[in-house]
């Protein structure tokens, strides 16, 4: 009879079973109690806040802060370095080996001598790009009940495919995977249902833009407008009937930013009405379609309504009035 191996007695201290110490050794003790965690955006709010907080339509993008007509590109941060006596246009002479001295022409005009010329000015203000964490992922916090939202379903137009899943967590952030699954539905009609998940970057054989041929992510302000239309309108489904359009031109569906979209049971007038209720939204009535247009817009747009009563196909034909919609919510905006 073979005997099993003895195991090696377990060292107990005081807190209990040792274990080695390293950066991730409570982060093993906790995922072995079942603990759920979630990815810390405590370093990257910058970066995350579109999805932390996808209600708040916020001032222009990042990139206007550098290239905006008031931005850091429109001035030289960077002073020039000149050789002295040496006017514009002219060949600059051969310095002396032995010193190199060097004019500072900007704003504010001063004289810098240096020794030699790779002593150059630091003028990174004192910035540097802040390191990443190791594993920077925080513990989830219980959802009360009364707090926990409730499970959407979103149906792509011909009812072949569909989700349910709430859009949003607990805190009211872009819920995970809700945007790729809304990006899929969302796609152009013929295209092929992509694997999920979807790639973390962008397909190089991909349009600019597209993450994946013919698929473009949503952007996240319109899977808040969905929930809010969810949560107007409980336990119904909804179905997208357009999303993501490629040739959409000078269209917010080109840009991933709107859907035509109508709630099972609502009547489009009444899905219309609480459309208007957001900011920074467009809305559109189109009396003889099944379906009503939602995007989102820049900061500061407001509200932007128009009623379309072109047929299916024809070119659009907006109106200044529609009884019980536009009269009652003031003059309209035509443009999707």
């Amino acid at each position: 009879m073979q005997r099993k191996p003895r195991r090696a007695p377990l060292e107990l201290n005081i807190f209990g079973p040792a274990r080695p110490l390293t950066e991730t050794a409570w982060l093993v003790d906790r995922v072995g109690k079942n603990r759920n965690f979630d990815l810390d955006g405590e370093g990257l709010l910058t970066l995350l806040e579109r999805y932390v907080d996808p209600a708040r339509s916020r001032p222009p993008e990042w990139r206007s802060f550098w290239h905006g007509r008031y931005g850091r590109n429109s001035f030289s941060l960077h002073p020039k370095l000149v050789w002295l006596g040496v006017e514009a246009g002219e060949q600059s002479p051969e310095p002396a080996e032995s010193s190199w001295r060097f004019e500072l022409r900007g704003p504010e005009t001063a004289q810098l001598d240096f020794s030699r010329a790779e002593v150059l000015p630091d003028w990174s203000l004192g910035v540097q790009a802040p390191e990443p964490e190791f594993l920077s992922v925080s513990q989830r916090r219980l959802c009360p009940r009364w707090r926990m939202p409730r499970a959407v379903s979103v149906v792509r137009f011909d009812g072949a495919e569909f989700t349910r899943m709430p859009l949003v967590d607990c805190e009211g952030a872009i819920a995970p995977d809700a945007l790729d699954r809304l990006s899929v539905l969302a796609r152009p009609p013929a295209t092929p249902k992509p694997e999920m998940p979807l790639p973390l970057e962008p397909d190089e054989g991909a349009l600019g833009g597209e993450w994946l041929p013919r698929v473009k992510l949503l952007h996240p302000r319109l899977i808040w407008a969905v929930q809010k239309i969810a949560e107007a309108f409980p336990n119904r489904s909804i179905f997208i009937m357009s999303g993501y359009r490629r040739d959409a031109h000078s269209s917010y569906h080109q840009q991933g930013r709107a859907l035509d979209l109508f709630v099972t049971g609502v009547d489009n007038a009444d899905l219309f009405r609480f459309c208007h209720t957001l900011n920074d939204v467009g809305c559109g009535f189109y009396p003889n379609n099944k379906f009503v247009h939602v995007d989102v817009r820049p900061f500061g747009t407001h509200r932007v309504a128009w009623v379309d009563v072109s047929e299916p196909g024809a070119p659009s034909e907006y109106v200044t009035r529609w009884p019980g919609i536009l009269g009652d919510l003031g003059a309209a905006a035509s443009g999707e």
